[in-house]
């Protein structure tokens, strides 16, 4: 099928007379390509678009298994890397294969209009997954395919065979095979459609997020490629992967589960075909929820956390709820990549530790002292003479700048216990710790005791968020904020850390604070993608806005900012997937 040109598409003069496109080599990336080129073409006429060939990993090892070499975006990273790195000016990907999370400044600039998205029977036998022989022995590259033919045929004897398409289709004829399931799209674009015996429907067989579609990425917009390319852009389509993207990006916690997600929209009504199963196979669901376009991007993440759940409840024949004993550890073996300061790094490798789970110490950040030490001494002077009513430290790093500090006039209010530790450690006493602890709790907190002539002294880090000091003076105190320390990002990723990202087996990632989210982000470039699939955790809500601004999932959300917070969190979480007893107790 040609790309079809939106005949409303409005985009900006581009400045670009000539453009490269980037691709896989395979037969079927060169046609996809090459549709695009030729849409481009027509579009622009007077714009030169070449093609440019890169081999990713997925490409190089056509053998192991796609878990065995990392599993998540095998096939996108190079394409990725070469845009980041100036080398084109766009790539080509099958949707199915571009990880749910984007390396910063690359953008989905356009998703044309579709191929078929269904899944689809090849056999040399004529016929379809019902009417195969007994105990049949059917080969697919595709663990959400693998558990869906199961379910069907419990008899089949899956294989994970992978290989370029016509590689697939030769296998299909040999008698190693009774059948192979094939994404409809490939097959169709290479012109072979005869060669389908059975397309699998939606309710029975939901394809990967994504399938049969196109994605046509470019460094983000105003990059004058994302300009050409957005020519190509089919609302509708683009909505329905979007949608099906966004049911994948909820369910983080682990690459290997099998999730399928279809939509079709017609005008203001959203269909979602939806399935997902076990890591290890042993149980599925499968479901269509009608939406309405309005809200759908809202619904969508929160009907995937509940089949998630309803996934995780054990159930015995006859339907009766069976809870896995407390007993169970929910993090046991899970690969934890920890950001943050080297102290607090350290005690989240040891709380994760105590529940059986490996930690990967990625520290983001360095402490440093005040670039202002003039201006903070003079600030806790003035402090100590009484010129303010209260101190308030929002980390524990505002404490060691607090050692000669006579606090016998001024009172001292903390965002949490962590903070509220330290200070105590350093001979002080806490007069407030909010009981949502939070900046936002603490403004809140100190709102309640009267705003009158309150006079406020904040210390806060260098790049600390203005949260408690602007909430503070929209309630009418008086405040000054001064800073106590610096946090620097750390200069690299060591190679170690980012050789376990590539990996893809990261389960859960804990974002420390806003500033480690920017950090991580940047010096992993690229290999962010890798991160897709994990469990993404926000140590509070500030961090939270700071992953979502970023366009990052947050799957967890600790309401203790602490080590033990954190790792409470998580367990909760784990625990729901397993339909453990007590969850996070």
């Amino acid at each position: 099928m040609a790309i079809q040109i939106p005949e409303q598409t409005q985009t900006r003069k581009s400045s670009l007379a000539r453009l490269t496109i980037g691709t896989r080599g395979s037969a079927l990336a060169l046609w996809q390509a090459n549709a695009v080129r030729h849409a481009l073409a027509a579009r622009f006429p007077e714009l030169t678009v070449d093609l440019q060939v890169i081999r990713p990993e997925g490409d190089i090892d056509k053998t192991s298994s796609l878990l065995k070499i990392g599993g998540r975006g095998v096939f996108a990273s190079a394409l990725q890397q070469a845009l980041i790195d100036g080398e084109i000016d766009l790539a080509v990907h099958s949707t199915k294969d571009v990880p749910t999370i984007e390396p910063a400044g690359l953008t989905i600039a356009a998703v044309p209009e579709r191929e078929d998205a269904r899944d689809a029977v090849v056999s040399r036998h004529g016929v379809g997954l019902a009417a195969l022989p007994g105990s049949p022995v059917i080969g697919t590259s595709s663990r959400r395919r693998e558990v869906q033919v199961q379910a069907i045929r419990p008899d089949a004897t899956v294989i994970d065979l992978r290989g370029n398409i016509d590689t697939r289709l030769r296998k299909a004829e040999s008698i190693e095979y009774d059948a192979v399931i094939l994404a409809a799209a490939g097959l169709a674009r290479m012109g072979w459609r005869d060669r389908i015996v059975e397309y699998l429907s939606f309710d029975r067989f939901v394809p990967s997020p994504g399938q049969g579609a196109l994605a046509i990425e470019t460094r983000a917009d105003p990059d004058p490629a994302w300009a050409i390319a957005r020519a190509l852009e089919s609302p509708d389509v683009s909505l329905a992967v979007l949608l099906e993207r966004e049911f994948l990006r909820a369910m983080g916690g682990g690459c290997t589960t099998p999730i399928g997600a279809h939509v079709v929209i017609a005008g203001k009504a959203v269909t979602l075909w939806a399935m997902m199963a076990a890591d290890d196979g042993s149980s599925m669901r499968q479901q269509t929820f009608t939406l309405d376009r309005r809200t759908a991007m809202r619904d969508v993440p929160r009907l995937a956390s509940r089949m998630m759940k309803d996934l995780g409840t054990k159930r015995d024949v006859a339907g009766r709820v069976v809870s896995v004993p407390s007993g169970v550890a929910p993090l046991q073996d899970k690969h934890v990549l920890a950001t943050g300061t080297r102290r607090l790094v350290r005690a989240l490798d040891g709380a994760f530790r105590a529940q059986g789970a490996h930690v990967i110490p990625a520290p983001t950040l360095e402490i440093a002292p005040s670039s202002t030490p003039e201006a903070l001494s003079a600030a806790l002077d003035e402090a100590a003479e009484g010129r303010f009513d209260w101190l308030v430290l929002t980390s524990r790093q505002s404490v060691p700048p607090l050692t000669a500090f006579d606090p016998a006039r001024i009172k001292i209010a903390v965002v949490g216990h962590s903070t509220a530790k330290a200070v105590r450690g350093a001979g002080f006493q806490v007069d407030m710790i909010p009981n949502v602890q939070t900046g936002e709790g603490l403004v809140a907190a100190l709102r309640d005791k009267g705003t009158a002539g309150t006079r406020v002294l904040c210390l806060l880090g260098g790049t600390a968020s203005d949260t408690v000091p602007a909430g503070l003076e929209a309630a009418g105190f008086a405040v000054s904020r001064v800073e106590s320390y610096r946090a620097n990002p750390t200069e690299h990723i060591p190679d170690d850390v980012r050789a376990a990202v590539r990996s893809g087996r990261i389960d859960i990632v804990v974002f420390a604070s806003p500033l480690s989210v920017k950090v991580l982000s940047a010096q992993l470039g690229a290999d962010l993608a890798a991160l897709s699939g994990a469990c993404l955790v926000a140590i509070g809500p500030t961090t939270h806005q700071a992953m979502t601004k970023a366009n990052l999932p947050v799957h967890v959300v600790a309401d203790e900012p602490t080590p033990d917070g954190i790792v409470a969190a998580c367990r909760t979480y784990f625990a729901e997937r397993s339909g453990i007893e007590g969850h996070g107790s």
